[in-house]
């Protein structure tokens, strides 16, 4: 017996301890912060394990937070200082509560993901309006942000920057405790960018406040259909249609080519106008049971068709 437990623990002993990277301290509690300004702080990242560890994520619970990356691995009992940056401008008053998860993996491929929570309540001096610029299309946007402050010396905007190419300020009014700013989103290429508007003010407390802008912006020449899917359902063996509306996001009308039903049977007609619109008619006898497929239209000028998915059912 005593043979067989000393062999047991030494296997224990022996037992490769896993790397295992850990946010220090487990739980921050940032206190009482302004809304408005962003507020940074510092994350310690600890491997408390026995081999390297690579850090391969940090990720906030909310797009408000977000943090510095670790490109290097982290040495057995080897700390790393991790910038936090909390954005406040969009976030309503009171307590607030968020978690940071801390991806991690050794060199054997062994993966940990560990999390920090993170506490805040938030006050409200200075009210941005709006408190996020969100705009899609592709042509340029214009947007007026008000800053209001309801203390008895309010703040006065002093000067303003912009993170996008093109984003500027073309007119600022001020009344009172408002201040209003006509800010101008410029057309950007297609897909997503995110950047911010940077506004320095002459009260200390406040010296920039931040207000994210975010474009989802599109091709000039492409073309959306409303509704986007189709669902028709009913008696097996009726026959059934739905209409569908096309339109251009520029000027052009739209001039359809072809249509081309795939994994459904359905026979569609079409219709120009008005303006950079077009119509769309799609009919089907329904089946006995389910089926799903796509309709695909070809547009004149244009390379890419619009796919519109269609599903089916008859009962």
């Amino acid at each position: 017996m005593r043979s067989w437990l000393t062999a047991a623990l030494l296997a224990v002993s022996l037992a490769p301890v896993r790397a295992q990277v850990v946010a220090d301290p487990s739980e921050m509690i940032l206190g009482t912060v302004l809304a408005g300004p962003v507020h940074n702080r510092e994350i310690i990242l600890r491997n408390t394990g026995k081999s390297p560890a690579q850090v391969t994520s940090i990720s906030g619970s909310c797009g408000c937070l977000t943090t510095g990356t670790v490109s290097s691995p982290l040495a057995p009992g080897e700390t790393r200082a991790v910038p936090l940056i909390l954005r406040t401008a969009s976030l309503p008053a009171g307590p607030h509560a968020w978690t940071l998860a801390v991806g991690s993996r050794e060199e054997t491929g062994a993966q940990w993901t560990k999390t920090c929570r993170l506490s805040a309540t938030i006050r409200r001096e200075v009210e941005l309006e709006p408190a996020l610029l969100a705009v899609s299309g592709d042509r340029e946007a214009t947007v007026v942000v008000t800053i209001r402050d309801l203390r008895e010396k309010p703040l006065a905007v002093t000067g303003w920057s912009g993170t996008l190419p093109g984003l500027a300020v073309d007119k600022k009014d001020s009344s009172g405790k408002e201040t209003q700013l006509t800010v101008r989103i410029p057309a950007m290429s297609e897909g997503r960018h995110a950047g911010a508007l940077l506004l320095a003010t002459n009260d200390p407390t406040y010296a920039r406040l931040e207000i994210p802008v975010l474009v989802q912006a599109r091709a000039r020449d492409s073309v959306r259909a409303t509704p986007e899917s189709l669902t028709m359902e009913g008696k097996a063996g009726t026959t059934v249609f739905r209409l569908v509306r096309l339109s251009a996001s520029g000027d052009a009308p739209v001039r359809v080519v072809e249509v081309a039903a795939e994994g459904i049977q359905a026979a569609t007609r079409h219709a120009a106008g008005p303006g950079n619109h077009a119509t769309l008619r799609v009919e089907t006898t329904l089946p006995a049971g389910k089926a799903a497929g796509s309709v695909k239209v070809r547009i004149e000028g244009r390379d890419q068709p619009v796919t519109i998915p269609v599903a089916v059912e008859g009962n």
